[in-house]
C-alpha cells in the first residue's frame, strides 16, 4: 500500500451512514489531520487559504454559525473564532466567505479560465478571486469554516545562526516537548550531535522543536474516491462505527463548468491531491510502512533532499521493491542489528537480527547517576547513541542508510528491499596490502547476483600500481556498479593529481565517486567540519548530504554520522532502485534481463539536481532519487510552472543550440539525456549520449554547460496517463522548456 503524503498517508477510517448527494449509503469516510509547513507568517495565511480553498471547491469545506461582534469585519470574525491565523487575509478567502453568505455580499463572478480550473486553490467555485461588497451588523451570524485548530510541538531543521551551540538553546515560553519523553534543551542535543563539540558556523542546519497548529479534517462520503477505495480494502472491523455529522457547504454558487468538473472527476480526490503535502497521519490502515518508524523524523530532512518518496511518505512501489543485492566492502561486523535485514558474509554465514526477548518478565536493574545503564534488551531497538564511532559502527552505518528495514522499530532506508552481502576490509593494513587483499576479494568473492557495491572509505597507494585495482573494477563493468566515496580530507583534486582510490577511478564506466554535501536545501555547498571536509574533483559524478546522517550502529543501537561514507550509500541504495525499475519495466527488451551498470551511472548523474555554487566540485549535481527513477516517462518542467509526465508523441528530430562548442549546433532529440535551464547564466546546460546509435545509451554521456536554444516554436506533444486510463495530450512548445529529462529508454 502507497502512503501519499508529506509526514504520513495512512487515514482513519470508519463507517459512515452519511447522506451522499440525495442517496443514504453506508460508506467510509476520511478523516485526517492537517498541518501546515510554513516558515512564516506569511506563508501560514497562504497555507491556510490553500486548505479552505480545496475543501470548499470539492465540497468537503464543513461549516457552523458565528455571530457577529465588533467591529462587524470578516476577518476580525474568523481571527476571534481562531480559524484563521497568519499575518494577512487572502482575497480569496474573503470571495470564499462572501460566497458561503449570499444574504449578506455580493461579488462580482467572472469564470476562472481553464489553467485556473485545473488548480483547485488558484479559483473559488470556478471564479476568479475578487472582494466582496458587504453589508453587516454586530450580532448578525454568518456561516464561518468549522475547524479547532490545536498547537502541537514538531521537530524543524532551520539554518544555524553564527555560534550557535546546543547549550544556546533557550525554550520559548509554553514549547511543550514531553512527547519527545525529554526536555526541549536535551531534544535539540539528540538530535544535534554534530554541534556538540564545536559551534556551527557557516551554511549549517539544525534541528529543533518548535510550535505549530493543525486541524482534523473531514471529507465527505464519496464513492469515486480511488483513495478511500484503497483504504477500504484494509479497513479492520473494529473500526467501524459512527462519525458524528458534519455540516458541509453544498456549494450552490459554484460555476455550471466547476459543477461539471466536480460530475466527472472524485471531490475526495481532488482535495486530497490538493493538500496532500500537509497530511499527518491519526490512524494506520497498514503494518510498519515507512511512516511507522519511530525515528523517521529524523529521515525526512535528508530524504527531502534527495527527493525520496519517502519525503512525501509514499511506499515504494512494485516496480520499485524488487530485491536487488548490494556489496557492502567495509569494516568487519560480527553481530545482527535489530533494524537490518539477514546479512549475507563473505565466508557464507548469515547475520540474522537478534531473536526478540521472550521471558515472560524481566526486573530492569536500577540505574542511577553513578551507575552504567544496561544495555536495552535486543528487542527494544530504540537507543541513539552519539559516540557510536568504532570501525564495526562505521559498516553498520554503511548498511542501514542503504537497507533499514522498515519494520517500525527505528528508521528506514534508502532502498528497505535491498538484500545485503558484506565483505571485511581490513582498514588496518598498510595501503598496499589493503589494494591487494581488496584486488583479490572482489576478483573471487563477490557473489555473481551482486549488482551494486558500496566502497565508503579510500587507500593512497604508495608502490603498488593503481592500474591493477582499476582493472579487478573493470572486469565488473558488465554486471555490477561501484560506488566510492570521494573521501574526507578536503582536497580539491583534478585531471591531473588524484591519488585516492577507489574514488579517483571514475573514469571507469562502472564506477561512480560520491562527493559530501551540507544540508542546504537550495543552495548546497561542499560538506566541511573543522576537522575534515569532502574531496572534490570536477571529474567527481555527484553528490549528496553528509551531514547529521541517521543510521545503524552495533549492538542495536543508532547514531549520527557524517562524511561521504554516508553519502555513498545513499547512492547506492539509489542506483539499486534504478537497477529494480529498469528491470522490471524493461526486462523483457534486454538481452538477460539485466541493466548495464553504465546506463544506470548516467541514469543517476543526468537527473541530479544542479546548483551553481557546486561548478568545479562535481561533475552533476546532487541526487534526485525520484527523477532518476521514474525511468519510464518523460519528465518535463515548462515556464509557466507546469510539470508534465508522460509518453512524447512529438518533438523535433533535431533542435537549434548556439554553443561554444565547435560542431554542436545541432542537438539530436533521442540523443538528450537532460535539458534543463541555468538561472544564472540564462541558458539551458544540457546532457546527451555521443559516439552511439541515434537514441543509444552506450555511448559517452557529455555535458554541454551552455546552450541557446534557437527552437523555439516547434511542437511538443506528451501522452499523460493517470491511474491507468486512456490519457491526454498535452501540447506545448518547445520554447516552453524550462527542464526535461528523458526515460531510461525511447519507446
Amino acid at each position: 500500500m502507497i502512503r501519499r503524503s508529506l509526514l504520513a498517508w495512512t487515514a482513519l477510517l470508519a463507517a459512515s451512514t452519511a447522506s451522499v448527494a440525495t442517496a443514504e449509503m453506508a460508506v467510509p469516510q476520511i478523516t485526517f489531520q492537517w498541518q501546515p509547513d510554513a516558515a512564516n507568517a506569511i506563508e501560514l495565511s497562504n497555507e491556510i487559504e490553500a486548505l479552505y480553498l480545496a475543501l470548499y471547491n470539492s465540497g468537503n469545506l464543513t461549516v457552523r454559525d458565528a455571530e457577529l461582534g465588533q467591529p462587524p469585519f470578516v476577518e476580525s470574525l474568523m481571527r476571534q473564532e481562531q480559524v484563521m491565523h497568519g499575518a494577512h487575509f487572502p482575497v480569496a478567502l474573503d470571495a470564499m466567505m462572501c460566497d458561503l453568505n449570499p444574504d449578506h455580499c455580493r461579488r462580482t463572478l467572472r469564470p476562472a479560465g481553464s489553467g485556473e480550473l485545473r488548480d483547485l486553490t488558484a479559483h473559488v467555485g470556478g471564479y476568479v478571486p475578487s472582494r466582496g461588497r458587504w453589508s453587516l451588523r454586530g450580532g448578525e451570524t454568518l456561516n464561518i469554516p468549522d475547524y479547532d485548530f490545536m498547537t502541537t510541538t514538531t521537530l524543524e531543521r532551520i539554518p544555524a545562526p553564527k555560534g550557535w551551540t546546543p547549550d544556546a538553546f533557550v525554550a520559548d515560553q509554553g514549547l511543550d516537548c514531553s512527547a519527545f519523553k525529554a526536555s526541549c534543551e536535551d531534544v535539540v542535543r539528540r538530535f544535534n550531535p554534530q554541534l556538540l563539540k564545536a559551534p556551527a558556523s557557516g551554511n549549517v542546519a539544525i534541528t529543533v522543536p518548535q510550535q505549530q497548529i493543525g486541524t482534523t479534517v473531514a471529507l465527505r462520503p464519496d464513492t469515486r474516491s480511488s483513495y478511500l477505495n484503497q483504504l477500504k480494502e484494509v479497513m479492520n472491523p473494529d473500526q467501524s462505527g459512527s462519525i458524528a455529522q458534519l455540516s458541509f457547504d453544498e456549494g450552490s454558487t459554484f460555476s455550471p463548468t466547476w459543477n461539471q468538473t466536480l460530475e466527472s472527476r472524485s471531490p475526495a480526490d481532488l482535495a486530497i491531491e490538493a493538500i496532500r503535502q500537509n497530511v499527518q497521519t491519526i490512524g494506520t490502515i497498514q503494518n510498519f510502512g515507512v511512516g511507522d518508524e519511530p525515528f523517521l523524523h529524523s529521515q525526512i530532512g535528508l530524504f527531502k533532499l534527495v527527493n525520496h518518496p519517502f519525503a512525501r511518505l509514499e511506499d515504494l512501489d512494485e516496480t520499485q521493491s524488487q530485491p536487488v543485492h548490494v556489496a557492502v566492502i567495509d569494516s568487519r561486523l560480527s553481530d545482527g542489528h535489530c533494524d537490518l535485514p539477514v546479512i549475507r558474509l563473505s565466508d557464507g554465514t548469515d547475520l540474522a537480527p537478534p531473536a526478540p526477548e521472550t521471558d515472560a518478565e524481566t526486573t530492569p536493574t536500577p540505574v542511577s547517576d553513578t551507575t552504567t545503564p544496561a544495555p536495552p534488551p535486543a528487542d527494544t531497538c530504540a537507543t541513539i547513541d552519539h559516540l557510536a564511532m568504532s570501525d564495526a559502527d562505521h559498516a553498520a552505518g554503511v548498511a542501514g542508510v542503504i537497507a533499514s528495514r522498515a519494520n517500525g522499530k527505528g528508521m528506514v532506508g534508502m532502498n528497505p528491499h535491498a538484500r545485503l552481502w558484506m565483505m571485511a576490509f581490513d582498514r588496518n593494513r598498510v595501503a598496499d596490502q589493503q589494494i591487494d587483499n581488496l584486488i583479490l576479494q572482489m576478483q573471487i568473492a563477490i557473489p555473481e547476483d551482486v549488482r551494486v557495491a558500496n566502497l565508503s572509505f579510500g587507500v593512497q597507494p604508495r608502490l603498488s600500481n593503481p592500474g591493477r585495482m582499476a582493472n579487478a573494477m573493470a572486469v565488473l563493468g558488465s554486471r555490477m556498479l561501484i560506488v566510492a566515496a570521494a573521501g574526507n580530507e578536503g582536497e580539491k583534486f583534478d585531471a591531473q593529481h588524484c591519488p585516492v582510490l577507489p574514488a579517483c577511478l571514475n573514469d571507469l564506466d562502472n564506477v561512480l565517486t560520491v562527493v559530501g554535501l551540507d544540508s542546504d536545501m537550495d543552495d548546497p555547498g561542499l560538506w566541511t567540519s573543522q576537522s575534515a571536509g569532502s574531496n572534490s574533483n570536477p571529474a567527481f559524478d555527484i553528490g549528496a548530504p553528509a551531514e547529521n546522517i541517521l543510521s545503524t550502529a552495533t549492538g542495536n543501537r543508532f547514531t549520527h554520522q557524517a562524511g561521504t561514507s554516508f553519502a555513498a550509500p545513499q547512492v547506492t541504495a539509489a542506483a539499486s532502485l534504478v537497477f529494480s525499475t529498469g528491470e522490471y519495466v524493461y526486462g523483457d527488451e534486454l538481452a538477460g534481463a539485466q541493466l548495464s551498470p553504465k546506463i544506470v551511472k548516467d541514469r543517476l548523474i543526468y537527473t541530479s539536481d544542479f546548483f551553481a555554487g557546486l561548478s568545479g566540485a562535481v561533475r552533476a549535481g546532487r541526487l534526485n532519487v525520484g527523477r532518476a527513477i521514474n525511468v519510464r516517462e518523460a519528465q518535463f518542467e515548462l515556464f509557466d510552472g507546469r510539470t508534465i509526465t508522460g509518453q512524447v508523441l512529438e518533438a523535433p528530430d533535431e533542435f537549434v543550440c548556439r554553443t561554444p562548442i565547435a560542431g554542436q549546433q545541432f542537438q539530436k532529440w533521442y540523443n538528450l539525456r537532460r535539458l534543463s535551464w541555468n538561472e544564472t547564466k540564462q541558458r539551458h546546460f544540457l546532457f546527451r549520449h555521443v559516439g552511439s546509435d541515434l537514441g543509444g545509451r552506450y555511448g559517452v554521456l557529455e555535458r554541454d554547460a551552455s546552450c541557446l536554444v534557437r527552437t523555439l516554436s516547434a511542437p511538443v506533444e506528451v501522452l499523460v496517463r493517470q491511474n491507468n486510463g486512456p490519457g491526454e495530450v498535452v501540447s506545448f512548445q518547445f520554447r516552453d522548456i524550462r527542464d526535461y529529462t528523458s526515460p531510461l529508454f525511447d519507446q
